[in-house]
């Protein structure tokens, strides 16, 4: 523990001296994520609000969260399969939609959302849409375009569970929204899928746009391989805090993301608060130290915490294999 203090007690003296104001040291560890492997992936993600009804119990039920999501990047996950441990490859480089035909390691980007996933990869809408009419257990069947895509559904339109919009190079599937079982206010799959492809083209309000504090998780949150994001619905307060899990008073947002490069992994840990007042580094700090021995940042080396305005990163290296931000593909 001791080294520990030591090694922050210099990340601390930068941080007051101002040294890092206006940027932040994960710039030239890790390229921004709109030039790295998941593309711009903030460009599908819509507002929360989208598709639910008047309900006011929160994404899974938990009215603290607004947004959660994440994306990994397959292609680097399978490039660097022999350097990942065994089950955190099998997680990361599952199909997520598997009646596509498309394999895992011809995905660049799949993005997990609230009621839909995307995928962008290498691969042809028509091997994409021959496989959707070849599922006879599934029985999807076209129902025109949108945008450019190949719209696909199951027989019943309405109650269809989910449907497909195709291109080359880009699958994005939608869910029916029950909206908790209000028949009068479902949402079809394919409407979904519609409001999804309407976001990226920017007919549709981007969340990036619409909410500051994931605007700015996003323009700090980088990495190629694998990220995930979480927005609240209001500020943590000082009840719900709990500074030794990363709950800290005042967050709004916060995220993780890594960049794998063989047998090492770059991670990233990044926390908005409402206010650059409400932003403790010190508290981080204790975060990590607490999280040393057998914690997140076991095994993690070159640990660095700066900030920037209200956003506090935290940096680390760390052996692939157990690398601690590669989480599991799982929300």
């Amino acid at each position: 523990m001791e080294q520990t203090r030591r090694r922050f007690l210099a990340a601390s003296a930068a941080l007051g001296s101002g040294a890092l104001a206006g940027c932040s040291a994960v710039s030239d560890a890790i390229p921004f994520i709109g030039g790295g492997g998941l593309g711009d992936y903030e460009q599908w993600v819509y507002e929360p609000d989208r598709f639910a009804s008047a309900d006011e119990s929160g994404e899974f039920g938990d009215d603290s969260v607004a947004l959660s999501i994440f994306a990994i990047n397959q292609q680097s996950i399978y490039e660097n399969r022999e350097e990942l441990y065994p089950s955190t490859y099998s997680s990361l480089s599952r199909n997520f939609v598997s009646n596509t035909g498309i394999l895992p390691r011809n995905v660049s980007m799949v993005l997990n959302l609230p009621e839909g996933v995307v995928l962008s990869g290498s691969f042809e809408r028509g091997e994409v849409t021959a496989e959707l009419e070849a599922d006879t257990s599934t029985e999807y069947e076209s129902d025109g375009s949108h945008e450019g895509y190949d719209l696909y559904v199951r027989a019943e339109r309405e109650e269809s569970p989910d449907a497909f919009g195709v291109a080359d190079g880009t699958v994005v599937q939608g869910q029916r929204v029950d909206n908790f079982g209000s028949d009068a206010d479902s949402v079809p799959a394919t409407d979904v899928v519609e409001g999804i492809i309407d976001t990226n083209s920017g007919g549709a309000t981007r969340y990036v746009n619409a909410n500051d504090a994931f605007g700015t998780l996003v323009s700090s949150l980088s990495g190629s391989s694998f990220l995930t994001a979480t927005v609240r619905s209001d500020p943590i307060g000082s009840d719900e805090a709990d500074e030794n899990s990363g709950e800290f008073e005042g967050l709004v947002a916060s995220g993780q993301a890594s960049t794998i490069n063989g047998a090492t992994t770059d991670s990233q840990s990044v926390f908005v608060f409402d206010s650059q007042s409400d932003a403790d580094t010190g508290a981080v700090t204790d975060y990590v130290e607490y999280n040393d021995n057998e914690g997140q940042f076991a095994r993690a080396r070159n640990v660095e915490v700066s900030q920037s305005g209200r956003t506090i990163t935290v940096t680390a290296t760390a052996d692939t294999y157990t690398a601690p931000n590669l989480g599991s593909g799982t929300e």
